[in-house]
């Protein structure tokens, strides 16, 4: 017997620590995620849009679908937080940054679930926005001299090329106000199969002002990143989002400081959203209260009702995925000659734009909107009961009795419970059914006892017993209310509300045309040309054209790329409106 036992000890080991190895392996095995972003300038007025096309490398066959991006001050107050949507490697859209943000430095930082586990390994760029009500710029605390009246191209233009595969062609670098720029992107030595996504940006540099690294330089191995990425994947707290987007969070416990909290206590953790049809998902919490929840598609971008299904005293703690513990400091020289002059006279340009009434068209490439299929928790009804079909009912126990004859509502120590009598032989036990009010799991009959036929839109019934994947139910209810009765449910158990992310869409500006300006109008474009997302063909020399404006000065094209492979490509080229 012994031997018996012992053996299957040994297959149960055999069996088991393979998959406690594959488990910590499918996370080990993850190599470092990177996100670099291409901005369409670096220097902004308080109610301009800002650009973006964000590029990433992640793991072959396991990519991160969603990324997050953040623009904070230097009092890392969030100004902004989106969720992108990643496709093919990269996405792109546009921020309205407000015209109440005060003038200062501000930090774009961008990042997936993954990389959360190691901050270190956030994209990170720094830019300057200046509220064009504020004349004194007191964030510019240096001794401030006028910008150097030449500055060398050679100083200005990095090479042209980059790992040989990319090259700008231009006629000439020098043109005068409303001139046409041509300029062709020509792509060598590119691999058969491989695929180029491009983002072109043609926009006024300030001379001295530092630039970021391009993208070549970003994605490039970094021993020290990697290093930091490999210490945290061992422990690696923020689930990667493959495919779904992570909820996380926990719950906790309110005990006295005599009591010590129970560490084998569990919950089950049930989610909805209010909605015409009973929708759910649940998981339980582990023993220290942490639950994980890959939210269905349908629940992006509405409002989620979470709560235990137990009642007691407890808080549910929602992970805040723009939470940051590093602080912003600021590494860009933005304080130099210059400056000062520049960011005033884009605040005039700014107010003559509006004054000519210039609006920023923006054309929507691409929507992102929750998914129509529901997560219902049944698809065939039993019965639907209209009261407005039937005489005035002044509550839910009259209800029950009149137009709902499988329901039935008793009074049990002053407490009202209900139950489908036909269920009495099917089941020993005396759970009471399971109640959605507009889609919403509550607690019991009590909380809707209420509610009359003149609140009431609809009534579904299903007198059986269903099974919602390990949930089962004794019996389902579903009341939907004429005016969301379901905000005003007092739960007996912990509860909180959480605004599910929408992606943001894919967006870019209208292309300029000059016929669009009338002759007498000023043209005080600072940026002559965003172009986000370019896929040339394959060793494609591909051409663009652009419009010089009035404002006089040094622009820069400024091309960063990446291909199929995951390789980086980059171009850029300096050009004069004299």
């Amino acid at each position: 017997m012994k031997t018996f036992q012992f053996n299957i000890l040994i297959l149960f080991i055999l069996f088991i620590l393979p998959r406690i190895a594959y488990a910590q392996k499918d996370y080990d095995s993850l190599s470092f995620e990177r996100i670099y972003l291409h901005t369409d300038r670096a220097i902004y007025i308080a109610g301009e849009n800002l650009f973006y096309t964000m590029y990433y490398q992640g793991n072959p066959g396991k990519m991160s679908r969603y990324a997050y991006l953040i623009i904070r001050d230097q009092d890392n107050s969030i100004a902004t937080n989106v969720r992108l949507e990643i496709n093919n490697q990269i996405s792109y859209g546009s921020i309205f940054l407000s015209d109440t943000l005060k003038s200062g430095p501000y930090q774009i930082l961008c990042y997936t679930n993954l990389m959360r586990n190691a901050e270190d390994t956030y994209f990170k760029k720094d830019i300057v926005i200046a509220n064009r009500f504020d004349e004194k710029l007191s964030f510019l605390s240096g001794q401030y001299r006028k910008a150097e009246p030449t500055v060398s191209r050679k100083k200005l233009s990095e090479n042209r090329t980059t790992h040989g595969n990319l090259y700008i062609h231009l006629d000439k670098e020098e043109f005068n106000p409303r001139e046409k720029i041509v300029f062709t992107v020509e792509q060598t030595n590119m691999l058969d199969d491989s695929i180029t996504n491009l983002s072109i940006s043609v926009s006024e540099i300030l001379p001295g002002y530092s630039d970021e690294p391009s993208i070549s330089d970003y994605f490039k191995d970094n021993k020290e990143l990697s290093r930091i990425h490999n210490s945290s994947a061992k422990s690696c707290k923020f689930v990667p989002e493959f495919s779904r987007a992570v909820l996380q969070g926990r719950v906790i416990a309110v005990t006295s400081s005599v009591t010590k909290p129970d560490s084998s206590n569990k919950y089950l953790l049930l989610l909805s959203t209010p909605d015409t049809l009973a929708n759910l998902q649940f998981t339980s919490t582990d023993s220290l209260g942490s639950f994980t929840i890959f939210l269905d598609p349908y629940y992006d971008g509405k409002e989620l009702i979470i709560r235990t299904k137990e009642q007691g005293k407890a808080s549910i703690e929602i992970d805040d995925k723009c939470s940051l513990t590093q602080s912003f400091n600021s590494v860009s020289p933005y304080d130099i000659p210059g400056m000062r002059e520049y960011l005033i006279r884009s605040d005039k340009i700014a107010q003559v734009r509006r004054y000519y009434n210039y609006k920023e068209i923006i054309d929507t490439q691409k929507v992102f909107l929750s998914s129509p299929i529901i997560p219902a928790v049944y698809q065939k009804v039993y019965s639907r009961i209209h009261p407005e079909e039937y005489m005035d009912l002044p509550d839910f126990v009259e209800v029950s009795r009149e137009i709902v004859p499988a329901l039935k509502i008793s009074k049990k120590h002053e407490n009202f419970v209900s139950s489908y009598p036909s269920l009495q032989y099917k089941s020993n036990s005396d759970i009471e059914p399971t109640i959605f009010l507009d889609g919403v799991p509550i607690d019991d009959v009590n909380q809707i006892i209420h509610l009359g036929s003149k609140n009431i839109k609809y009534i579904e019934t299903i007198p059986l017993i269903r099974y919602y994947g390990e949930m089962s139910f004794h019996g389902i209810l579903s009341v939907i209310s004429n005016n969301q009765a379901i905000n005003n449910i007092h739960f007996k158990g912990p509860l909180i509300k959480y605004q599910a992310i929408l992606s943001q869409s894919y967006t870019q500006p209208e292309a300029f045309k000059p016929e669009n300006i009338v002759n007498h109008h000023p043209d005080l474009r600072q940026v002559l040309l965003w172009e986000p997302a370019c896929v040339p063909a394959k060793n494609e020399s591909k051409q663009f054209e652009c419009y010089a404006s009035d404002l006089k000065g040094v622009y820069k094209i400024n091309i960063q790329g990446i291909s199929s492979d995951g390789s980086p490509v980059k171009a850029s080229a300096i050009i004069t409106i004299k």
